[in-house]
């Protein structure tokens, strides 16, 4: 079987060729090369395998069993050749085309859009065609090339790479509490006014936990409920209750001050299940040079931990 070692690439694309076409006269006739020369490097690698690989008849040339086991994996390594080739030629070559995102909108607002200038200026030939929405999207019938989705991750038949954790602070303006008081506790909640984030499947629910404790939920009310996180978000500055949203979206308000976290002890959140802030694109072997160019990208621009995390607050 040493003898199998010796076949050369060549050799294995014609053979698959024959096994696809079932006839030496086409893949000649394709080749440009006489049947007669086709079938003898068959019978060359049937010689050094010990093994019939096809059936001779009239009209056709048929698989063996030996000759169908081969097949699968001449297939295989031509797949992955051909691959690799590939990625070899779009490595001397700098991403380019258009690249279609979508993603959230707040997040793109806040954490796409402000760096898109750099990335275009790094790729002079890529363009970006950003679509932003906080509608659903099926992923399988998306026309995007890349999709940031944040939350629980589930099994779409896409791959995807994990650009941060999903942290959550509860919190309010300092004027709110000076005049409503602290609560210390999530039961003191009831007492509190509370806005409502708003999605597809109805009012956001409220979670925390206290270390060593299981998460708990709380019965939340309120003046203000909506679908728009960062009108609820105003509110909040503005003095109207409390808010509980994720990091990047309060990050820098909780930094100037000008939104205080409440309940610092508790881990707080609107799901039982970890979430996540990814990039998603379409499952397959190779990914294209401009997806990964981007993904990279956004992968340092966030960093670990991702930069609106870094400095407490």
């Amino acid at each position: 079987m040493d003898k199998f070692n010796d076949l050369s690439i060549k050799t294995l694309r014609l053979f698959v060729a024959v096994l696809n076409h079932g006839s030496f006269s086409e893949v000649a006739r394709q080749e440009g090369i006489s049947p007669s020369s086709i079938s003898r490097q068959i019978q060359q690698m049937e010689a050094a395998l010990g093994q019939q690989l096809f059936y001779r008849h009239t009209r056709a040339v048929n698989a063996t069993e030996a000759g169908r086991l081969l097949g699968f994996h001449a297939r295989k390594v031509l797949a992955q050749l051909a691959e690799a080739g590939l990625a070899l030629q779009e490595q001397a070559n700098q991403p380019s085309g258009q690249i279609r995102i979508n993603a959230p909108l707040a997040f793109g607002q806040l954490h796409i859009a402000p760096h898109l200038a750099e990335l275009c200026q790094l790729y002079p030939q890529l363009s970006i065609d950003l679509q932003q929405t906080d509608s659903f999207v099926d992923p399988l019938l998306a026309a995007e090339d890349l999709l940031f989705r944040i939350g629980v991750l589930n099994d779409s038949g896409m791959q995807g790479r994990i650009l941060a954790a999903q942290n959550y602070r509860l919190a309010a303006s300092p004027t709110y509490l000076a005049k409503a008081g602290v609560p210390l506790t999530p039961e003191q909640l009831q007492q509190h006014q509370c806005l409502i984030f708003k999605g597809d499947h109805g009012p956001q629910r409220w979670f925390f936990r206290y270390p060593g404790q299981d998460w708990t939920a709380h019965a939340l009310r309120g003046p203000l409920q909506g679908n728009n996180a960062k009108t609820l978000t105003q509110a909040a500055l503005d003095g109207m209750g409390l808010v509980m949203f994720p990091t990047w979206l309060i990050a820098q308000a909780l930094r100037d001050g000008s939104l205080v976290t409440v309940l610092p002890d508790y881990a707080v959140s609107n799901s039982l299940e970890q979430q996540q802030i990814a990039a998603l694109y379409p499952g397959g072997r190779h990914l294209s040079l401009k997806v990964r160019a981007v993904i990279d990208f956004f992968v340092a621009k966030y960093g670990s931990p991702a930069y609106w995390d870094v400095g407490g607050f």
